[in-house]
């Protein structure tokens, strides 16, 4: 039996073919146009959800990008306003060496004063430092307040906080981008130990000024004082008090070379004291030693400003200036040491700076594997889609001419 196709189904047929075919044209230009392959998840149900993933962590990374940046301009700055610091303490030390000098007249301690009090409060207004949002810099996490503020007296006090402000880099990766103004400028390890000295004791020709006071006892408060007696024999001696009370605690035949020893001999007491001291030492000197594990280098500048107009001859300045002069050499390398916390900062930025850029070319070319248009290839389904149609269109065209009023 032979089966009857009608006109009307042959032209649906062939239309359907070349609608068929145009849609594939139109798909393949559409990607050639916009060089992706998928234009929507329905083209590729699985490489859409890699695909999705992979845009998430790419915007993640794009995200780490921008918080390194920022870190960066922050340590950036913090490290601008420590060289700035590294730079007033040098010039106040050369400052106050100057000063040491017994030839100066009355005049050029004048200046020299001024000069000081110039520096002191251009190294508080640098503390005062803002970045360019306004933030306090060494102000902790507490950037609205103004962390130094100095009183009637001239002494300076800390406002802020002890907090360090972070930047997220990585997934669990936090970089500090501040420090606390009381770490860079109240808490420089003290050079003499665990104790600072006071000279007001010293006789007019002493040369006396303490080399090192340490305590085995950390958590010892006690103020002392050592005093230089002579006995009828001509031999210097010394007596160890505390402070505070006037009570004598030891006593005995000073050796320079051996110091002063003291272990206190109560049952279970730490406290175990080591002094050395160095210079000309006269009788009836005395030293008073305050416990102090870290200097404020406002405190040591407004000491050496307080002492500035005093006689060259006064025993009493020339150590204490000696003093600043320490404390100003172990703020300069505290202040390199801040330095290289910040350098460690930037070097930290920079590795994960450079894993987030391999990480995100490696995240694309994945992407790009999926999503992408290959040209060659769909150049070459554009071809045979086009002779596709070609041949669609000319199938057509015959169809149109199958009558039979061709054949009457």
């Amino acid at each position: 039996m032979i089966s009857r196709v009608s006109t009307f189904t042959q032209y649906q047929n062939l239309t359907s073919s070349l609608m068929r075919k145009q849609s594939m044209i139109n798909e393949t230009n559409e990607q050639l146009a916009t060089g992706k392959r998928m234009q929507t998840a329905g083209d590729d149900p699985v490489a859409s959800v890699s695909t999705q993933n992979y845009k998430q962590q790419l915007v993640q990374i794009d995200q780490y990008q921008k918080s390194i940046t920022l870190a960066g301009n922050r340590l950036g700055s913090l490290e601008t306003a420590l060289s700035g610091a590294e730079n007033y303490i040098d010039s106040t030390k050369q400052k106050v060496i100057g000063m040491i000098n017994g030839a100066m007249a009355g005049d050029d301690k004048t200046a020299f004063k001024s000069e000081l009090e110039s520096l002191y409060q251009g190294l508080i207004d640098l503390a005062n430092s803002q970045d360019e949002g306004g933030n306090y810099i060494f102000a902790g996490n507490q950037v609205n307040q103004m962390p130094f503020v100095a009183d009637a007296q001239g002494n300076v006090q800390y406002l802020g906080d002890t907090g360090h402000r972070q930047a997220r880099v990585d997934q669990s990766v936090f970089v500090n981008t501040s420090q606390p103004g009381q770490k860079v400028f109240m808490a420089v390890e003290n050079p003499f130990g665990d104790f600072r000295p006071e000279y007001q004791g010293l006789q007019p020709e002493s040369g006396l000024t303490l080399l090192s006071a340490t305590n085995q006892d950390p958590n010892d408060t006690t103020q002392y004082r050592v005093a230089f007696v002579e006995n009828a024999a001509g031999e210097m001696q010394y007596e160890l008090y505390d402070d505070s009370s006037n009570t004598l605690l030891g006593s005995g035949a000073y050796d320079a070379t051996a110091g002063i020893q003291y272990s206190d001999p109560a049952p279970g007491s730490q406290i175990s004291l080591n002094f050395q001291f160095d210079g000309d030492i006269k009788p009836n000197d005395s030293v008073t030693l305050e416990p102090e594990k870290t200097i404020s280098l406002f405190d040591s500048i407004k000491n050496a400003i307080d002492y500035a107009e005093m006689p060259a001859s006064s025993s009493e300045a020339r150590a204490s200036l000696q003093r600043t002069i320490e404390e100003l050499n172990a703020g300069y390398v505290h202040m390199n040491q801040r330095r290289s916390d910040v350098g460690v900062g930037l070097k930290q930025l920079d590795t994960f700076e450079e894993q987030h850029k391999d990480f995100e070319l490696t995240l694309s070319a994945a992407k790009g594997n999926l999503e992408d248009t290959d040209y060659s290839e769909a150049i070459i389904e554009m071809n045979q889609n086009l002779l596709a149609m070609q041949a669609a269109q000319a199938a057509f065209n015959k169809a149109k001419e199958l009558t039979l009023f061709n054949y009457l």
